[in-house]
């Protein structure tokens, strides 16, 4: 997680090691406490420099054992925190920008990813604020009196912006977002420290009660249960998956592959996967979309229309004539809206209230200096998402509200 980030969350949140994350996290979040906390002790009881104490002053490790007992529990707050509070809180914030589907479902399908993921990621900032915060501890007795504060301040901000920056590659791992939203997702996030005071009033409640944390398990037993089967199920069909993809002849396991990997956000293993089903099969149309599709995210203009076109070659009404709207948007990313246009109005011809369709079209007029024909157009994609049925229209508001802003910046 330190030299190769990206790889090391992506296997993460296709594992799911829970109970490792958060047993990793615990013990990291203990001597991590213990160190901070000794140095504040060691502030307030003002032992310094002139206290004729050494690094190895047995006071110091009376100081650490004193506080064991307290970093165990504030160390579990923290992981029930950052599990019960902060993962749900980043899911739905997540799931506002990406608009996947209800909230429930995005919960329990993505909560085990996200929090194993969450809970390496608090690991690993408590881990490296652990190596300053042991040794300005170690040395608290040498250092002057009016720098200890100072110290004690920073050690205790060091591990958010390394929190908050594994938190965005989580985001981009588990929600394939882009980092302009998983940084934005991740500082909203924040927002949940807010609920700390209360959290910690709830722990404490919960653990001078026994028969409370039994009621709870038992009430929250098949929730908990539910997600982690969702996650365990997921992870067994990947692992067939990869055992399928032995035999040589079969193309469709690499493809399925290739869709897991994108989903995560992988997309060099998804490309590679899709590549490896072409060249068992270069009649398996799907891998050439999902190809083009990839190579137009990625700026790839002409070779995202070689694939587009082998798509047309073997079925030109591929995913529901799709593959013409892909072609459009191709053509929009590399500037030549002439052949945007003429590829959206086939499109439409056949699905003529799609509102990703609509919107295109009024960029591509709006390209050709058409402003007049491309605000009837966005006007025309407003109209599409409002009429739409409700499980349609949640996932079509995103071009409505692009839509309006396009109408908007007109008028200004």
């Amino acid at each position: 997680m330190l030299w190769r980030p990206g790889s090391a969350i992506r296997e993460i949140a296709g594992s799911s090691p829970f109970a490792f994350a958060a047993a990793t996290a615990w013990v990291a979040g203990v001597f991590y406490m213990l160190a901070v906390e000794s140095l504040a002790v060691l502030t307030q009881s003002g032992r310094l420099a002139g206290a004729n104490l050494t690094a190895g002053d047995a006071g110091l490790g009376s100081v650490w054992m004193s506080l064991l007992p307290g970093a165990l529990s504030r160390s579990l707050m923290i992981v029930l925190f950052v599990s019960l509070a902060f993962v749900p809180l980043v899911i739905l914030i997540a799931n506002v920008f990406e608009r996947r589907d209800r909230y429930s479902t995005v919960f329990r399908d993505n909560f085990a990813s996200t929090a194993s993921c969450a809970l390496s990621a608090l690991a690993m900032s408590l881990l490296v604020a652990l190596v300053p915060a042991v040794v300005i501890s170690w040395q608290s007795t040498r250092l002057a009196p009016n720098s200890l504060f100072g110290y004690l301040i920073l050690l205790v901000l060091i591990p958010l912006p390394v929190f908050a920056v594994y938190m965005a590659i989580t985001l981009r791992a588990v929600f394939g977002a882009g980092w302009l939203v998983a940084s934005a997702a991740t500082l909203v996030s924040f927002l949940s420290l807010l609920a700390l005071p209360i959290v910690v009033q709830v722990f404490n409640f919960l653990c001078a009660s026994p028969f409370l944390l039994l009621l709870l398990f038992l009430l929250l037993r098949d929730r908990i249960g539910g997600v982690f089967d969702a996650q365990k199920a997921r992870q067994a069909f990947k692992q067939n998956l990869e055992a399928a993809t032995l035999n040589p002849a079969d193309s469709s396991a690499h493809f399925n592959l290739g869709l897991i990997y994108q989903q995560r956000g992988d997309f060099d293993s998804a490309e590679a996967s899709y590549r490896r089903a072409i060249e068992i099969d270069d009649r398996e149309t799907d891998a050439h979309y999902q190809l083009g599709r990839l190579a137009r995210e990625r700026g790839r203009w002409t070779e995202a229309i070689g694939h587009f076109e082998t798509v047309v070659r073997q079925n030109s009404s591929h995913s529901q004539h799709e593959v013409w709207r892909e072609i459009a948007q191709t053509y929009l990313g590399a500037r030549q809206y002439e052949d945007a246009l003429r590829m959206l109005d086939r499109f439409l011809a056949e699905r003529p209230s799609d509102a990703e369709g609509r919107y295109s079209r009024g960029q591509a007029l709006a390209g050709l200096g058409r402003s007049a024909e491309a605000e009837d157009e966005m006007r025309t994609c407003i109209e599409s998402v409002r009429t739409a049925p409700a499980y349609k229209f949640r996932k079509e508001q995103r071009w409505l509200r692009l839509a309006e802003q396009f109408l908007r910046e007109k008028r200004v």
